[in-house]
């Protein structure tokens, strides 16, 4: 038997992207209200009181009800709703699976420990979730407790405005994206750069709701340089949330602007230092092209019947002015930048590093390597990727990446990777700003080359996200210490759980997508990609630390597993991210 009276029929409403439940009324039937009565039903084979009584509502025809307001329309739809997703609906459901013959079922997957004994599946994989980065956190602290130690009292006054504001302020409370916002930030910083702890600090406590005043003096109390750092992290906070809108949840925001702030602060050798002229200079040549580019995206938003008869032309000016702009910033901004930062020409520097110091050979090999795995593999996967799902056209990439990466790249020579890394990022988000802008020529073929590749987290907003993310997971740990962990987690990991939890996948976790037989194909190829890169890849045997044990790799490899298959962030930055600091607190001849 229906939970909803014969009188409702429920229909989805096309009004925004998620579909909202209305009520369509039949003509000339009376809409029954919602006011309590003793009507029984009997559903699942157990009886409950439903609100079935039409006294005080009129008819669709008459006069009254055709002068409703929206609110009360609004109301009506609530009660409807809170009827049929209320207490009895949920009680109904609970019976249904508690006495079912057969565990319940997400479309045809068994659910792991199942909603049979009426226990919240969400709050469950939160408590996972949580507990994975307190641990890991707790693991930072014991191996950089003399940086703790010293800055204790800080710790504890930023501390304790924390749990101020989110006592005061509940609605704030969302677990774990507090812990990801307030906690990793402090863990990569314990992990390599603990003298920075009182600067992450500050950037935790930024993200809180408070006054600029309070985090401004909070700041200043730290030193000059960190109230210089609490704006700069504010400013470029506001251009990334600007840039993605919907893209990107308030967490992912908010690690954004700390890792671009770590990035500058930690950017001491020469590929750090391209990495920050190139980022930074793309964000601060958006201001000026900013009204060029609203002028192209007025004009694409325009129906054809109403677009000027010379709008293409329009666009290309306005296009050529934005290539303009950018060329200006990279030959006279990032250029003085470089130089002021590596003593020389850049052009002069990076010609020599290229083609005549002594490790060009390895160089200009390893670009070699890397260009033909790119002329074999696009093509390839262009032409193949019509017969592949969206899942295999993605992880087909991630594959990629380790032909190119893990076999010549960090190991041959680290620098140069993550230089080449720097540039690849720049090139990436460049490259996106033109797609979603539709700046022409580019940005309408760069839109076509990617749509297939994308999924549902890539329709949030206007900002395809996977693949800058999946150049982040691998990069980063890169970038922070020459490690692979990124490319071990993505190429290896990542893939085989998706590939073997789609097609073998028969137990889910707690209320996810992700399945049991995945994570155990995680762990299986996470682990094999360690050791063989450990014992059988030259030249990683010191960037993994020799320190690294069997056990330890595979708890790394099961931990990670987990977090993949429990996080709601994003997988491709905060998983690789979350590897990377276990296999370096593993290594105890690697900290500081």
């Amino acid at each position: 038997m229906s939970l909803f009276p014969p009188a409702f029929s429920v229909k989805q409403s096309r009004r925004s992207s998620k579909y909202v439940d209305s009520v369509a009324v039949s003509p000339k039937t009376s809409v029954p209200s919602l006011q309590p009565s003793l009507q029984t039903s009997t559903v699942g084979g157990s009886s409950y009181s439903s609100s079935l009584s039409s006294a005080d509502v009129p008819a669709e025809d008459s006069p009254e009800s055709r002068n409703v307001t929206d609110d009360e329309a609004d109301s009506r739809r609530y009660r409807v709703l809170q009827w049929r997703n209320g207490i009895h609906g949920n009680k109904a459901r609970r019976r249904r699976s508690r006495h079912h013959k057969y565990p319940p079922t997400r479309n045809n997957v068994k659910v792991l420990d199942g909603v049979k004994d009426g226990y919240n599946l969400g709050f469950r994989k939160k408590c996972v979730e949580s507990f994975l980065i307190v641990s890991v956190l707790a693991l930072a602290i014991q191996h950089n407790w003399a940086a703790v130690s010293e800055n204790a009292k800080f710790i504890g006054i930023c501390a304790s405005i924390l749990v101020t504001v989110l006592v005061l302020r509940q609605d704030y409370w969302t677990m774990p994206s507090v812990l990801y916002i307030y906690l990793f930030p402090i863990i990569l910083t314990l992990t390599d750069y603990p003298q920075h702890l009182r600067l992450n600090l500050v950037l935790a406590v930024s993200a809180l709701p408070l006054p600029t005043e309070i985090l401004s003096n909070l700041a200043l109390a730290v030193s000059p340089q960190a109230a210089g750092i609490y704006y700069l992290y504010s400013s470029v906070t506001e251009i990334v949330c600007t840039l993605t809108t919907t893209s990107l949840s308030p967490a992912e925001t908010s690690l954004a602007g700390t890792l671009l702030v770590n990035l500058l602060l930690n950017a001491q050798q020469m590929d750090m230092i391209f990495l920050r002229a190139f980022l930074f200079g793309s964000l601060f040549s958006l201001w000026p092209a900013t009204p060029l580019v609203f002028k192209i995206m007025q004009l694409t938003r325009l129906p054809r019947h109403r677009r000027p008869e010379d709008s293409t032309k329009m666009k290309m000016k306005y296009a050529y002015g934005v290539y303009a702009i950018f060329a200006a910033n990279v030959l006279v901004f990032v250029r003085w930048h470089l130089q002021y930062s590596l003593g020389r020409d850049p052009f002069a520097y990076m010609i020599d590093y290229l083609f005549l110091s002594e490790e060009s050979h390895r160089r200009l090999g390893m670009l070699g390597y890397w260009a033909t795995w790119l002329a074999v593999g696009i093509p390839w996967i262009q032409k193949s990727s019509d017969a592949w799902t969206v899942d295999i056209r993605r992880k087909v990439w991630h594959g990629l990446v380790v032909g190119m990466f893990l076999v010549s790249g960090v190991g041959w020579d680290a620098t140069f990777t993550s230089l080449s890394m720097a540039i690849a990022l720049t090139l990436f988000l460049f490259s996106e700003f033109l797609r979603a802008t539709t700046v022409p020529p580019l940005g309408v073929h760069i839109h076509d080359a990617l749509k297939k590749y994308t999924d549902e987290r890539d329709t949030c907003g206007p900002i395809i996200v996977s693949h800058i993310f999946l150049l982040l997971g691998i990069s980063v740990p890169i970038f922070l210490s020459s490690s692979p962990a990124g490319i071990i987690c993505l190429g290896f990991g990542d893939a085989c759980a998706s590939i073997i939890g789609r097609r073998f996948g028969k137990h889910r976790w707690f209320d996810s997508n992700k399945t049991l037989e995945g994570t155990v194909g995680f762990i299986a190829a996470a682990f094999t990609g360690l050791m063989i890169t450990k014992y059988a890849l030259s030249g990683y045997d010191n960037i993994l630390g020799p320190d690294l044990t069997v056990q330890w790799a595979f708890l790394s490899a099961v931990s990670t597993a987990v977090l993949e298959a429990t996080s709601g962030m994003n997988d491709n930055v905060i998983v690789p991210v979350y590897m990377y600091a276990i296999l370096r607190l593993g290594t105890r001849g690697q900290l500081a």
